[in-house]
């Protein structure tokens, strides 16, 4: 009975295994989508005649959880009869019960160890190397989504080749956040308010404001988050960085420039942030972020109330 369930969340691992399948089958390749509306059609037809003509066949079930009950019902009931020369593939969650399965899994969102390895895996398949530090950024600049993880990497390899480089990150790999309303957000708190102002006039041009303010508060929120929980010290090393940032859900390059955590190839002055601020400080600056996101929200003209914001923060500062 030529069937096969492929089993898990990992979409990129199913795909490689069915073109593995395909070379090993020797078969001729049908896909069979979801939306198709003759697809069990498709199948019975590929059932009943491919034995005449002494060809073998491959039909690929992609997201066979997708199908509605009374159709697999239907392909379920053709299940036992699959030829010896037809090999049916069916992409799902969970396997039928009494047909071979193989699992293909991701790394659960907290098991950042797993989507290390994982990467540091995917890497070494195209000739690249790097080391932990490097490979924690490479994901918190990308997300855990493996499709993302290819591409990106496909990139890398392009255009690097051997040890891959923070440099390289920052230049190659596409970032899933604004890198400006980062560095905003970065400026401010590590109080260069002349730098802030010029880049909120920059940014304003091409972005959401609601978007700035939310950023530019919750990075102040993590900031407090971070205060509240890391003991403060003149220096932080890179375990510093990576427990903190594991257990407060904090991405690897924000925690590292908080604690003034350089990285080889970073262009920014270390800043600890830690040490600069006071819980008393912090709070007082939440309360007048707060304020200041009301005062965007109701402004005709929000970049003037994001400069006169910045200039509160810096006669406040004392800067």
């Amino acid at each position: 009975m030529p069937v096969i369930f492929l089993v898990g969340d990992s979409e990129l691992s199913k795909e490689e295994r069915v073109k593995e399948l395909v070379k090993e089958f020797k078969g001729v390749y049908t896909r069979v989508h979801p939306e198709d509306s003759d697809k069990l059609q498709v199948i019975r037809s590929s059932l009943s005649t491919f034995g005449m003509f002494g060809e073998r066949k491959v039909i690929d079930v992609v997201d066979f959880d997708s199908w509605k009950a009374k159709e697999k019902k239907s392909l379920q009931e053709l299940l036992p009869s699959v030829p010896d020369d037809v090999l049916l593939v069916v992409r799902a969650k969970k396997a039928l019960k009494g047909f071979k399965a193989e699992k293909f899994e991701l790394p659960k969102p907290w098991e950042r160890d797993k989507w290390v390895a994982l990467v540091e895996k995917k890497m070494k398949e195209k000739g690249l190397k790097a080391s932990k530090e490097v490979i924690e950024l490479f994901i918190d600049e990308i997300g855990m989504d493996e499709f993302r993880v290819e591409s990106e990497l496909e990139k890398l390899a392009l255009y690097t080749s051997g040890e891959v480089s923070v440099e390289d990150i920052q230049s190659i790999v596409y970032k899933s956040t604004s890198p400006a309303i980062d560095e905003l957000c970065f400026s401010i708190s590590e109080m260069k308010y002349d730098k802030a102002h010029e880049l909120v006039r920059e940014i304003l041009r091409s972005s959401d404001v609601i978007l700035v303010t939310a950023s530019l508060v919750k990075h102040f929120v993590e900031l407090f988050r971070a205060k509240i929980f890391v003991p403060e010290k003149d220096r932080y090393g890179w375990p510093d960085v990576s427990k903190y940032s594991k257990e407060l859900s904090i991405p690897v390059p924000k925690m590292a420039r908080f604690l003034g955590f350089k990285f080889k190839g970073w262009k920014n002055e270390p800043f600890n942030h830690i040490k600069a601020y006071s819980k008393e400080r912090l709070a007082k600056q939440l309360k007048m972020l707060f304020s200041f996101d009301r005062a965007v929200k109701f402004s005709e003209n929000p970049e003037v109330v994001f400069h006169e914001f910045i200039e509160s923060l810096r006669g406040e500062s004392g800067v």
